[in-house]
């Protein structure tokens, strides 16, 4: 007789592609429903075995409504898009609703909805978040962009100089750093550039191709995310506030170019609201056990 034993972790998992342009593309992610969560050092070590940028913890409240807990390989995070989506579609198809479902996850730091529409029922998603409201943090002294881009291996010469360094957030902070040009050759390179960032109010820094409509990020040792729909509500916001978009049109940014995952994330900001809306794609890959 095959017995779990007690105290064990086991429960199902799925692999999804999120913002995905079609199967092995997008941002990889890990879900696993579970009918209690393990302990925190336990869910770090399960990120890390995964090895994807981020995986995301469910625990079943009632039918589409789960208790949500998002880990990254270092730690855990108060909010992220793409595993807020990828988990939306596993939901849909657990529930086995063919068509579309409403789901609600309660985070540690808000709740969200999410509609998730079935493309290829068990196989392709579309779904929506609604972000809320985004909030501006701050808008950067001119005088500091130099020490802040300089990590970043950009120039002053390379900055959209028409627009600020901002820091927004809806769930996650980022500083936003507008350039037209060297998004090839940006990334962190200095070792002490999160304490840097942190003071002023940023989790994160976001860096955005104005005329290409494309950005990159990275954790702060340097790992790039392939597809950031954390940051994709900030940038949304960032180009209604200043005019490079308009409200109540839908965007689409660009990112993971440069890790040969392209991907596509589709922003929208609502005229009435101001609520930020960001969609994607999702790519059900594959199904597994995992024995803790």
């Amino acid at each position: 007789m095959d017995r779990k034993p007690r105290g064990r972790f086991h429960t199902q998992y799925y692999h999804v592609d999120v913002f995905s342009k079609g199967k092995l593309t997008g941002n990889g992610l890990t879900v696993l429903i579970c009918n209690r969560f393990p302990t925190n050092e336990t869910m770090l070590q399960i990120t890390r075995e995964m090895k994807q940028y981020e995986t995301i913890f469910l625990r079943k409240l009632q039918d589409c409504e789960y208790r949500a807990r998002i880990f990254t390989k270092d730690e855990e995070l108060d909010f992220a898009g793409h595993p807020i989506l990828g988990a939306a579609a596993v939901v849909q198809l657990v529930h086995g609703l063919k068509e579309q479902a409403e789901v609600i996850f309660h985070l540690n730091c808000k709740d969200v909805s999410v509609t998730s529409v079935a493309i290829e029922y068990g196989q392709e998603y579309v779904c929506s978040m609604n972000q809320g409201p985004a909030q501006t943090i701050g808008c950067i002294a001119a005088s500091d962009y130099a020490k802040l881009i300089r990590p970043l291996g950009l120039s002053m010469d390379d900055l959209a100089k028409a627009y600020p360094l901002e820091v927004v957030t809806t769930g996650l902070s980022y500083l936003i750093v507008p350039i037209r040009n060297g998004i090839e050759n940006t990334g962190i390179i200095a070792k002490d550039y999160e304490s840097l960032v942190l003071s002023y109010g940023a989790k994160f820094v976001y860096v955005f191709d104005i005329d290409a409509m494309e950005g990159r990020t990275w954790d702060f040792s340097g790992l790039e995310d392939v597809a950031t729909g954390s940051a994709a509500g900030p940038v949304g916001a960032y180009l209604c506030e200043h005019g490079i978009c308009q409200e109540g049109e839908e965007m689409i940014l660009h990112q993971g170019r440069f890790l040969e995952r392209p991907s596509e994330l589709r922003v929208l900001k609502e005229k009435e609201t101001g609520n930020i809306f960001v969609s994607g794609n999702v790519s059900i890959i594959a199904k597994g056990t995992f024995y803790g």
